[in-house]
């Protein structure tokens, strides 16, 4: 039996011969003094039968074993020096000896690891199979994860291994987009990447995910949150996969296009909805201000309410059920959102974003402050204490109507939102330019 212990070592023998083979003592020491070569050649170690350092030209030196097998000469590579030390290679050596004279070829197992390390697919590869087999199935808006992909992914790792990708790959990556000034797209690679390596380990291809405890790269601080067109078309869409109740969606998405707060959307009764007029009255003991508030409804949000209005609870409540527990509070939304952050692509958000992404997007599309104040029910000082909560009315409908084309335009989008060309087609738009 084989002993890593030079010292003892009895002599086993030497390779045939070759003009370029020399015979050394393996230490340390002799292997890191073994000079250049003009051309490939191969020093045996003295006293360890097969087991030789080859050297190439650049100076590459690598550990490797001779054997025979059934009358043929077999060779066996270790690993580079100095990254394998000697007493590694001495072990690997000890190993494979052991296998040489039990009658087996220790060559087997590495020609089965290379083939199947010929045959592990690339991130390529792997990205095509999420796209079609994951994000194409769940995913209105998957072709927003292919882009992630193709524009800064594949274009860094495409042709690499899956295995081979490491966290410190997924770290440069995300430092390269933060870098070059687009943080937020950071954090949205961030979590296509970890969609797509998660699928991976569903599907064994890795056993743990490169992005393990990655965190986004950009911090989004809660009063500063709005969430981008793009981030509105994949949280729309992603709704629809999310593990929620419809009641959950549809209050998620009235929140969005009221831009009302938590508590009062899912405190809405049948006695405050007037359809014919189209119109919801916030009462005053449930506003913040304390004041009444008309909130003129948009196409879509009427949609979704005579949805609820048929299913509600005895007493006129469109989100309360029979039951305490199922009976949707602001707690209740913040954990669905909380919870599904991964599976929405994006960024942490609550659902009082929402208020501000409305406010914040409306901004953009050149509509004035007081409009916006007049829609999320801001308490407005200039104009008394007594105060008609019908007035306004014309231009809380025009505001609440462009923000609902703005939304469904953007979910719309087959691709990202060409902002710049939005604006110029939303009909609405116009009354803010007078």
């Amino acid at each position: 039996m084989f002993q890593d212990n030079s010292s003892n070592i009895v002599q086993l023998g030497s390779p045939s011969g070759s003009p370029d083979s020399d015979y050394i003592v393996f230490t340390d020491k002799s292997i890191k003094h073994l000079g250049a070569v003009s051309r490939r050649r191969v020093v045996w170690a003295q006293g360890l039968k097969g087991l030789g350092i080859r050297i190439t030209p650049k100076g590459t030196k690598s550990f490797v074993f001779k054997y025979d097998i059934d009358g043929r000469d077999r060779w066996l590579t270790f690993g580079q020096y100095p990254r394998m030390k000697l007493a590694e290679a001495l072990r690997e050596y000890g190993a494979a000896l052991d296998r040489v004279e039990a009658g087996e070829d220790p060559a087997d197992d590495n020609v089965r690891l290379n083939a199947e390390r010929r045959s592990a697919p690339t991130v390529r590869q792997l990205a095509a199979d999420y796209i079609e087999k994951y994000a194409k199935p769940r995913k209105r808006s998957w072709t927003e994860d292919e882009r992630i992909l193709d524009y800064d992914v594949l274009p860094k790792w495409g042709s690499k291994k899956v295995s081979a990708v490491k966290r410190r790959d997924v770290v440069d990556l995300l430092d390269e987009i933060v870098e070059r000034g687009a943080p937020v797209q950071a954090n949205r690679t961030l979590a296509v990447v970890r969609r797509m390596f998660n699928f991976a380990i569903d599907r064994d291809v890795i056993q743990i995910s490169p992005c393990h405890r990655i965190r986004p790269p950009s911090a989004e601080t809660s009063k500063d949150r709005y969430l981008t067109l793009d981030e509105i078309k994949l949280f729309w869409d992603l709704l629809e996969t999310a593990p929620l109740t419809k009641r959950m969606r549809l209050a998620l998405k009235l929140l969005l296009l009221t831009l009302q707060r938590s508590s009062e959307v899912i405190g809405m009764n049948k006695a405050e909805i007037n359809l014919r007029e189209k119109t919801w009255i916030i009462p005053a003991e449930r506003t913040k201000n304390k004041k009444a508030h008309l909130v003129p409804l948009s196409p879509q949000a009427l949609v979704f309410i005579k949805t609820l209005m048929k299913t509600a609870s005895e007493d006129g409540f469109l989100f309360r059920g029979e039951g305490r527990s199922d009976h949707l509070t602001k707690a209740a939304l913040s954990r669905a959102v909380a919870r599904n952050i991964d599976h929405f692509g994006i960024s942490k958000f609550t659902p009082h974003d929402l208020r501000r992404t409305g406010s914040t997007q409306l901004a953009a599309f050149k509509v004035p402050r007081f409009d916006r104040d007049r829609v999320l029910n801001h308490a407005d000082r200039s104009i008394g204490a007594v105060y008609d909560i019908h007035g306004y009315e014309e231009e809380k409908r025009a505001t609440l109507s462009l923000w609902e084309d703005i939304v469904m335009r953007a979910v719309a989008s087959e691709r990202r939102v060409n902002v710049s060309r939005l604006r110029k087609d939303l009909k609405y738009a116009d009354h803010f330019r007078a």
